[in-house]
Protein backbone atom coordinates (compact mmCIF):
# COMPACT_ATOMS: atom_id res chain seq x y z
CA UNK A 1 0.00 0.00 0.00
CA UNK A 2 1.11 3.50 -0.70
CA UNK A 3 3.58 5.36 1.55
CA UNK A 4 2.86 9.24 1.25
CA UNK A 5 4.28 12.33 2.98
CA UNK A 6 2.21 12.59 6.32
CA UNK A 7 -1.25 14.63 5.99
CA UNK A 8 -1.71 17.32 8.44
CA UNK A 9 -4.53 16.79 10.93
CA UNK A 10 -5.83 19.83 12.36
CA UNK A 11 -9.33 20.81 13.18
CA UNK A 12 -9.78 16.97 13.46
CA UNK A 13 -11.47 16.12 16.71
CA UNK A 14 -12.95 19.45 17.38
CA UNK A 15 -14.54 18.65 14.32
CA UNK A 16 -15.66 14.94 14.85
CA UNK A 17 -17.38 16.91 18.45
CA UNK A 18 -18.86 19.12 16.76
CA UNK A 19 -19.79 18.55 13.15
CA UNK A 20 -23.21 17.37 11.63
CA UNK A 21 -21.48 14.89 10.02
CA UNK A 22 -20.84 12.98 13.68
CA UNK A 23 -24.84 12.77 14.37
CA UNK A 24 -25.48 12.42 10.81
CA UNK A 25 -27.89 9.55 10.32
CA UNK A 26 -27.12 8.45 6.91
CA UNK A 27 -28.21 5.38 5.57
CA UNK A 28 -25.14 2.82 5.16
CA UNK A 29 -24.56 1.98 1.69
CA UNK A 30 -23.64 -1.81 1.60
CA UNK A 31 -19.86 -1.90 -0.46
CA UNK A 32 -19.49 -4.54 -3.24
CA UNK A 33 -16.49 -5.79 -2.16
CA UNK A 34 -19.14 -7.22 0.95
CA UNK A 35 -20.84 -8.99 -1.16
CA UNK A 36 -19.16 -9.86 -4.83
CA UNK A 37 -16.75 -12.15 -5.42
CA UNK A 38 -16.31 -13.67 -1.81
CA UNK A 39 -15.58 -17.36 -1.28
CA UNK A 40 -18.26 -19.51 1.09
CA UNK A 41 -15.88 -19.62 3.76
CA UNK A 42 -15.18 -15.74 3.63
CA UNK A 43 -19.45 -15.31 3.34
CA UNK A 44 -19.85 -17.50 6.16
CA UNK A 45 -17.22 -15.25 8.08
CA UNK A 46 -19.00 -11.90 7.19
CA UNK A 47 -22.42 -13.10 8.17
CA UNK A 48 -21.26 -14.07 11.53
CA UNK A 49 -19.40 -11.03 12.11
CA UNK A 50 -22.87 -9.44 11.17
CA UNK A 51 -24.92 -11.72 13.55
CA UNK A 52 -22.85 -10.58 16.70
CA UNK A 53 -24.33 -6.78 15.93
CA UNK A 54 -23.48 -4.65 19.03
CA UNK A 55 -21.68 -7.75 20.83
CA UNK A 56 -18.91 -8.09 18.43
CA UNK A 57 -15.33 -6.71 19.75
CA UNK A 58 -13.24 -5.36 17.57
CA UNK A 59 -9.35 -4.09 17.32
CA UNK A 60 -8.86 -0.87 15.52
CA UNK A 61 -5.14 -1.31 14.30
CA UNK A 62 -3.38 1.95 14.15
CA UNK A 63 -4.61 3.98 10.98
CA UNK A 64 -2.31 5.07 8.88
CA UNK A 65 -2.60 8.59 7.06
CA UNK A 66 -0.41 9.15 4.24
CA UNK A 67 1.60 5.82 5.47
CA UNK A 68 2.03 7.16 9.07
CA UNK A 69 -0.05 5.36 12.36
CA UNK A 70 -1.85 8.32 13.66
CA UNK A 71 -3.51 7.58 17.15
CA UNK A 72 -6.02 10.48 16.59
CA UNK A 73 -7.36 8.90 13.35
CA UNK A 74 -7.18 5.24 15.00
CA UNK A 75 -9.61 7.04 18.01
CA UNK A 76 -11.56 9.07 15.66
CA UNK A 77 -12.98 5.82 13.89
CA UNK A 78 -13.31 3.83 17.04
CA UNK A 79 -15.72 6.90 18.45
CA UNK A 80 -17.92 6.82 15.57
CA UNK A 81 -18.17 2.99 15.55
CA UNK A 82 -19.29 2.98 19.09
CA UNK A 83 -21.77 5.69 18.15
CA UNK A 84 -23.50 3.42 15.82
CA UNK A 85 -23.58 1.11 19.02
CA UNK A 86 -20.51 -1.32 18.77
CA UNK A 87 -20.05 -1.87 22.33
CA UNK A 88 -16.44 -3.57 22.53
CA UNK A 89 -13.56 -1.37 20.95
CA UNK A 90 -9.86 -1.94 21.78
CA UNK A 91 -7.42 -0.12 20.03
CA UNK A 92 -4.38 -1.59 18.67
CA UNK A 93 -1.01 -0.40 19.63
CA UNK A 94 1.81 -2.10 17.05
CA UNK A 95 1.17 -0.66 13.97
CA UNK A 96 0.56 -3.07 11.17
CA UNK A 97 3.84 -2.12 8.60
CA UNK A 98 1.49 -1.98 4.77
CA UNK A 99 4.72 -1.17 2.67
CA UNK A 100 4.63 -1.03 -0.54
CA UNK A 101 1.44 -3.06 -1.13
CA UNK A 102 -1.24 -1.93 -3.66
CA UNK A 103 -2.89 -5.34 -3.94
CA UNK A 104 -6.07 -5.54 -1.93
CA UNK A 105 -5.82 -9.33 -1.63
CA UNK A 106 -2.62 -9.08 -0.72
CA UNK A 107 -2.73 -6.80 1.67
CA UNK A 108 -5.58 -8.63 3.58
CA UNK A 109 -3.41 -11.53 3.53
CA UNK A 110 -0.57 -9.63 5.30
CA UNK A 111 -3.14 -8.22 7.58
CA UNK A 112 -3.77 -11.32 8.46
CA UNK A 113 -0.40 -12.74 9.19
CA UNK A 114 0.57 -9.59 11.17
CA UNK A 115 -2.85 -10.82 13.84
CA UNK A 116 -1.34 -14.09 13.82
CA UNK A 117 2.21 -13.00 14.83
CA UNK A 118 0.49 -10.53 17.21
CA UNK A 119 -2.43 -11.71 18.59
CA UNK A 120 -5.57 -9.63 19.37
CA UNK A 121 -7.85 -10.43 22.37
CA UNK A 122 -11.06 -9.49 20.37
CA UNK A 123 -13.07 -11.21 17.89
CA UNK A 124 -11.92 -8.80 14.74
CA UNK A 125 -9.95 -6.55 13.93
CA UNK A 126 -9.67 -3.08 11.29
CA UNK A 127 -6.72 -2.03 9.71
CA UNK A 128 -7.60 1.18 7.34
CA UNK A 129 -5.30 3.63 5.90
CA UNK A 130 -5.73 7.04 3.93
CA UNK A 131 -4.21 7.41 0.96
CA UNK A 132 -2.83 10.53 -1.51
CA UNK A 133 -0.81 13.46 -2.04
CA UNK A 134 -2.02 16.70 -0.14
CA UNK A 135 -5.36 15.59 0.54
CA UNK A 136 -6.92 11.68 1.28
CA UNK A 137 -8.35 10.86 -2.24
CA UNK A 138 -8.11 6.77 -1.37
CA UNK A 139 -9.52 4.76 1.84
CA UNK A 140 -9.02 1.06 2.31
CA UNK A 141 -10.23 -1.15 5.20
CA UNK A 142 -9.82 -4.53 5.78
CA UNK A 143 -11.18 -6.99 8.57
CA UNK A 144 -9.84 -10.35 9.81
CA UNK A 145 -11.11 -12.15 12.37
CA UNK A 146 -8.77 -13.33 15.13
CA UNK A 147 -7.31 -16.38 13.40
CA UNK A 148 -6.37 -13.71 10.56
CA UNK A 149 -8.97 -15.00 8.36
CA UNK A 150 -10.50 -12.48 6.11
CA UNK A 151 -13.67 -11.32 7.05
CA UNK A 152 -14.44 -7.89 5.18
CA UNK A 153 -12.47 -5.67 2.76
CA UNK A 154 -13.17 -2.04 1.02
CA UNK A 155 -11.79 0.75 -1.23
CA UNK A 156 -12.89 3.96 -1.49
CA UNK A 157 -12.46 6.88 -3.68
CA UNK A 158 -14.37 10.07 -3.31
CA UNK A 159 -16.44 9.31 -6.41
CA UNK A 160 -17.72 6.61 -4.65
CA UNK A 161 -21.38 7.11 -3.24
CA UNK A 162 -20.73 7.18 0.55
CA UNK A 163 -17.68 9.33 0.21
CA UNK A 164 -20.01 11.76 -1.94
CA UNK A 165 -22.72 11.72 1.10
CA UNK A 166 -20.34 12.35 3.90
CA UNK A 167 -18.95 15.38 1.83
CA UNK A 168 -16.79 14.02 -0.69
CA UNK A 169 -13.71 15.63 0.28
CA UNK A 170 -10.47 14.73 1.61
CA UNK A 171 -10.58 15.64 5.08
CA UNK A 172 -9.54 13.38 7.84
CA UNK A 173 -13.05 13.87 9.77
CA UNK A 174 -15.12 12.84 6.25
CA UNK A 175 -12.44 9.78 5.90
CA UNK A 176 -13.44 8.60 9.21
CA UNK A 177 -17.18 9.08 8.83
CA UNK A 178 -16.54 6.87 5.63
CA UNK A 179 -14.87 3.97 6.92
CA UNK A 180 -17.73 4.04 9.67
CA UNK A 181 -20.78 4.29 7.15
CA UNK A 182 -18.94 1.64 5.30
CA UNK A 183 -18.07 -0.91 7.93
CA UNK A 184 -21.22 -0.50 10.20
CA UNK A 185 -23.63 -2.71 8.21
CA UNK A 186 -21.02 -5.53 7.97
CA UNK A 187 -21.09 -5.30 11.61
CA UNK A 188 -24.78 -5.74 11.90
CA UNK A 189 -24.89 -2.02 12.82
CA UNK A 190 -28.11 -0.06 12.09
CA UNK A 191 -30.63 2.96 12.91
CA UNK A 192 -31.45 0.92 16.29
CA UNK A 193 -28.30 0.19 17.48
CA UNK A 194 -27.29 3.52 16.96
CA UNK A 195 -30.12 4.56 19.49
CA UNK A 196 -29.50 2.66 21.85
CA UNK A 197 -25.51 3.08 22.19
CA UNK A 198 -24.24 4.66 25.16
CA UNK A 199 -20.91 6.71 25.38
CA UNK A 200 -18.10 4.23 26.42
CA UNK A 201 -14.16 3.82 26.19
CA UNK A 202 -14.27 5.74 23.38
CA UNK A 203 -16.06 9.17 24.26
CA UNK A 204 -14.34 8.82 27.46
CA UNK A 205 -10.26 9.19 25.68
CA UNK A 206 -12.31 11.80 23.27
CA UNK A 207 -13.37 13.64 26.05
CA UNK A 208 -9.99 13.28 27.83
CA UNK A 209 -8.46 14.23 24.00
CA UNK A 210 -11.12 17.26 23.86
CA UNK A 211 -9.84 19.06 27.04
CA UNK A 212 -13.29 20.01 28.03
CA UNK A 213 -14.19 21.36 31.05
CA UNK A 214 -16.24 19.85 33.93
CA UNK A 215 -19.51 19.90 33.86
CA UNK A 216 -19.95 22.32 36.87
CA UNK A 217 -17.73 25.24 34.65
CA UNK A 218 -20.24 24.97 31.51
CA UNK A 219 -23.47 24.17 33.21
CA UNK A 220 -23.64 28.11 33.83
CA UNK A 221 -23.14 29.48 30.28
CA UNK A 222 -26.52 29.35 29.13
CA UNK A 223 -28.04 31.36 31.80
CA UNK A 224 -24.47 33.85 31.73
CA UNK A 225 -25.67 34.39 27.93
CA UNK A 226 -28.96 34.88 28.90
CA UNK A 227 -28.28 37.71 31.56
CA UNK A 228 -25.96 39.27 28.46
CA UNK A 229 -28.77 39.06 26.18
CA UNK A 230 -30.84 40.76 28.18
CA UNK A 231 -28.93 43.83 28.90
CA UNK A 232 -28.48 44.30 25.20
CA UNK A 233 -27.33 47.50 23.98
CA UNK A 234 -26.65 48.63 27.42
CA UNK A 235 -23.54 45.84 28.43
CA UNK A 236 -20.34 47.38 28.09
CA UNK A 237 -17.33 44.84 26.16
CA UNK A 238 -13.88 45.63 25.79
CA UNK A 239 -12.41 43.90 23.14
CA UNK A 240 -9.00 42.86 22.99
CA UNK A 241 -6.93 42.21 19.75
CA UNK A 242 -7.13 38.94 18.08
CA UNK A 243 -4.92 36.50 17.94
CA UNK A 244 -3.38 35.66 14.56
CA UNK A 245 -2.04 32.35 13.46
CA UNK A 246 -0.72 31.68 17.78
CA UNK A 247 1.84 34.29 17.63
CA UNK A 248 0.77 37.80 16.90
CA UNK A 249 -2.02 40.32 18.23
CA UNK A 250 -3.25 42.36 15.64
CA UNK A 251 -3.94 45.76 17.24
CA UNK A 252 -6.33 47.11 14.76
CA UNK A 253 -8.46 43.89 14.91
CA UNK A 254 -10.01 45.48 18.15
CA UNK A 255 -10.93 48.88 16.99
CA UNK A 256 -12.49 46.97 14.01
CA UNK A 257 -14.59 44.80 16.21
CA UNK A 258 -15.54 47.35 18.03
CA UNK A 259 -16.95 49.82 15.60
CA UNK A 260 -18.82 46.56 13.65
CA UNK A 261 -20.37 45.32 17.03
CA UNK A 262 -21.76 48.83 17.74
CA UNK A 263 -22.83 49.34 14.17
CA UNK A 264 -24.82 46.15 14.57
CA UNK A 265 -26.21 47.42 17.76
CA UNK A 266 -25.11 44.41 20.10
CA UNK A 267 -23.77 45.98 22.90
CA UNK A 268 -21.56 48.91 23.59
CA UNK A 269 -18.15 48.31 22.70
CA UNK A 270 -14.63 49.24 22.80
CA UNK A 271 -10.89 48.38 22.47
CA UNK A 272 -9.05 47.40 25.07
CA UNK A 273 -6.40 49.81 26.62
CA UNK A 274 -3.60 47.49 26.63
CA UNK A 275 -2.42 44.70 24.77
CA UNK A 276 -2.79 40.92 25.52
CA UNK A 277 -1.47 37.87 23.48
CA UNK A 278 -2.00 34.68 25.11
CA UNK A 279 0.32 31.50 25.18
CA UNK A 280 -2.07 29.10 24.50
CA UNK A 281 -0.68 26.73 22.57
CA UNK A 282 -2.08 25.35 19.14
CA UNK A 283 0.05 22.54 18.65
CA UNK A 284 -2.18 20.25 19.79
CA UNK A 285 -4.28 18.47 16.67
CA UNK A 286 -7.20 18.51 18.96
CA UNK A 287 -8.96 21.87 18.13
CA UNK A 288 -11.35 21.28 20.81
CA UNK A 289 -8.70 21.62 23.34
CA UNK A 290 -7.06 24.57 21.53
CA UNK A 291 -10.60 26.56 22.15
CA UNK A 292 -10.59 25.34 26.30
CA UNK A 293 -6.97 25.86 26.72
CA UNK A 294 -7.71 29.30 24.77
CA UNK A 295 -10.83 29.95 27.70
CA UNK A 296 -8.89 28.54 30.55
CA UNK A 297 -6.01 30.86 29.92
CA UNK A 298 -8.30 33.68 29.16
CA UNK A 299 -10.67 33.23 32.63
CA UNK A 300 -7.50 33.50 34.09
CA UNK A 301 -6.07 36.52 33.34
CA UNK A 302 -9.73 38.11 33.08
CA UNK A 303 -9.88 37.48 37.12
CA UNK A 304 -6.77 38.20 38.05
CA UNK A 305 -7.15 42.02 35.88
CA UNK A 306 -10.77 42.71 36.41
CA UNK A 307 -11.75 45.40 33.35
CA UNK A 308 -13.99 48.38 34.18
CA UNK A 309 -17.30 47.12 31.68
CA UNK A 310 -19.55 44.31 31.90
CA UNK A 311 -17.52 41.52 29.72
CA UNK A 312 -14.56 41.16 27.98
CA UNK A 313 -14.11 39.29 24.68
CA UNK A 314 -10.54 37.66 23.19
CA UNK A 315 -10.63 35.76 19.44
CA UNK A 316 -8.40 33.53 18.32
CA UNK A 317 -8.17 33.28 14.07
CA UNK A 318 -6.35 31.19 11.63
CA UNK A 319 -6.79 31.33 8.03
CA UNK A 320 -5.25 30.80 4.05
CA UNK A 321 -6.00 33.22 1.79
CA UNK A 322 -6.05 30.60 -0.52
CA UNK A 323 -8.17 27.81 0.81
CA UNK A 324 -10.84 29.23 2.83
CA UNK A 325 -11.61 25.52 4.68
CA UNK A 326 -8.05 25.32 6.32
CA UNK A 327 -8.81 28.01 9.45
CA UNK A 328 -10.84 28.58 12.67
CA UNK A 329 -12.49 31.20 14.25
CA UNK A 330 -12.56 31.21 18.10
CA UNK A 331 -13.45 33.49 20.74
CA UNK A 332 -14.03 33.76 24.31
CA UNK A 333 -15.88 36.48 26.28
CA UNK A 334 -15.73 36.28 30.39
CA UNK A 335 -18.03 38.52 32.35
CA UNK A 336 -17.01 41.52 35.39
CA UNK A 337 -15.99 38.08 37.60
CA UNK A 338 -13.81 36.18 35.04
CA UNK A 339 -16.30 33.87 34.29
CA UNK A 340 -17.29 31.98 30.98
CA UNK A 341 -20.11 33.08 29.21
CA UNK A 342 -19.61 33.00 25.64
CA UNK A 343 -16.86 30.06 24.44
CA UNK A 344 -17.35 29.39 20.47
CA UNK A 345 -15.51 27.98 17.97
CA UNK A 346 -16.03 27.92 14.44
CA UNK A 347 -14.65 25.78 11.43
CA UNK A 348 -15.49 24.93 8.14
CA UNK A 349 -17.60 22.26 9.25
CA UNK A 350 -19.88 24.80 10.71
CA UNK A 351 -22.94 26.50 8.62
CA UNK A 352 -21.69 30.34 10.01
CA UNK A 353 -18.46 29.78 8.84
CA UNK A 354 -19.35 27.91 5.58
CA UNK A 355 -21.37 31.25 4.80
CA UNK A 356 -18.66 33.40 4.97
CA UNK A 357 -15.53 31.24 4.29
CA UNK A 358 -13.20 33.58 6.01
CA UNK A 359 -10.21 33.72 4.43
CA UNK A 360 -8.40 37.14 6.20
CA UNK A 361 -8.64 38.76 9.02
CA UNK A 362 -11.39 41.18 7.83
CA UNK A 363 -13.49 37.82 7.09
CA UNK A 364 -12.25 36.44 10.50
CA UNK A 365 -14.13 39.48 12.49
CA UNK A 366 -17.37 39.23 9.87
CA UNK A 367 -18.03 35.61 11.08
CA UNK A 368 -17.25 36.38 14.89
CA UNK A 369 -20.29 39.59 14.89
CA UNK A 370 -22.29 37.02 13.21
CA UNK A 371 -21.59 34.42 16.11
CA UNK A 372 -21.86 37.18 18.87
CA UNK A 373 -25.21 38.54 17.10
CA UNK A 374 -26.76 34.31 17.25
CA UNK A 375 -25.92 34.71 20.96
CA UNK A 376 -27.48 38.27 21.49
CA UNK A 377 -30.34 38.26 19.92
Amino acid sequence: MRNEATFGIVLLVVVLLASPLACKATQAIAGQSATVGLSPEQQKRLELMKSEGSNASLTILPVRVGGTPIDRVTEAVGWLLERKGLNNIELGKTPFESGSQTDMRQAAVSVGEFVKKDPITTGYALYAEFNGKGRVDELRAIVVDKSGALVWNDRQTPQDETWKKMGGDGDLLVCCAVVAERLAPQLGLNEQTAKAAKPGKMARIMSERSGTPPEEDTTPLPERQKEMKELGQKATLVIFPARIGGNAEDAASAGDLARMINEEGLCKAEPAKQSLLLNASLADPNEMKKLWDLAREFRDYAKKNPTDADYVLYADYIFTPEYWERGMVHFVVCDRKGEWVIVDMQNSHHPDYQSIKPTSKEGCNKLLVKRLESYLR
